[in-house]
């Protein structure tokens, strides 16, 4: 049997587990999800390689972890999609919840966020409502509709986005209707953040490669393509340009 059964193209490419990537090992497919610190695997072949793990992963795990969580995320009937990269659920009659489209929330990995107004606040189509920020800049996000604020959702903490759900707004039918995005539209944006991380994964040096960096750990994608390059990332996934 092929080792490689199942696996075809750039899925199996992005697979490959940073020790089969370097040609340490010859054949294993990461199951971890590039947690490469929770691996037994990991810890055995660093022992064995003289601690030279640092090096392999600092240019791989970013994007390979980004890559995986991307190929993870279907379109989800139970979530309404909204323009400018913001989702909604139904709480009740006219109440939502409002979050962040989980396709972006993949690329947040180092953010803080900013509700731009409090309870109460009626919300015009346009109008920025949530700032986006962190060591690499900052980005907004406007209303697709009109909508009025009704309470906050927990905020993250410590720059870790694990929830893309930030407020409670009150919404007549219509105007979601009127902001929401095609499950079509929602393909192209999924393809395109999919090619924008397939494209970073083929340009930036392979394993091995001595980063320009003077070889410190890179844990988060801007610190590999740069700030600006990641702000513009993150502006140019808006569901309205894709």
């Amino acid at each position: 049997m092929n080792k490689a059964d199942g696996y075809t193209g750039s899925s199996y490419e992005t697979l490959k587990c940073i020790w089969m990537a370097s040609q340490v090992v010859e054949y294993k497919l990461c199951d971890k999800q590039f947690d490469c610190e929770t691996c037994a695997f990991d810890k055995v072949i660093r022992n064995y390689s003289g601690g030279s793990h640092s090096d392999i992963s600092k240019t791989t795990n970013v994007a390979n972890v980004i890559s995986y969580k991307l190929r993870s995320i279907k379109f989800d009937e139970k979530i309404i999609y909204l323009k400018n990269n913001l989702i909604a659920k139904e709480i009740f009659y006219n109440t939502y919840y409002l979050g962040i489209n989980p396709i972006l929330v993949t690329f947040l990995e180092s953010v803080n966020s900013i509700l731009e107004y409090e309870r109460g606040k009626n919300i015009l189509t346009g109008q920025q409502v949530l700032q986006l920020f962190g060591a690499w800049g900052m980005v907004t996000l406007s209303a697709p509709m009109n909508f009025t604020i009704c309470d906050k959702v927990t905020e993250p903490i410590d720059g870790n986005l694990k929830s893309g759900w930030f407020a409670i707004i009150g919404a007549e039918r219509q105007q979601i209707t009127s902001g929401k995005i095609r499950q079509e539209e929602w393909t192209r944006m999924h393809e395109k953040a999919t090619g924008i991380i397939e494209g970073i994964q083929s340009y930036y040096p392979k394993v091995g490669d001595t980063m320009h960096d003077g070889g410190s750990q890179i844990k988060f994608l801007y610190q590999l393509v740069g700030s600006a390059r990641f702000t513009q990332i993150l502006n140019s996934l808006n569901s309205q340009s894709v």
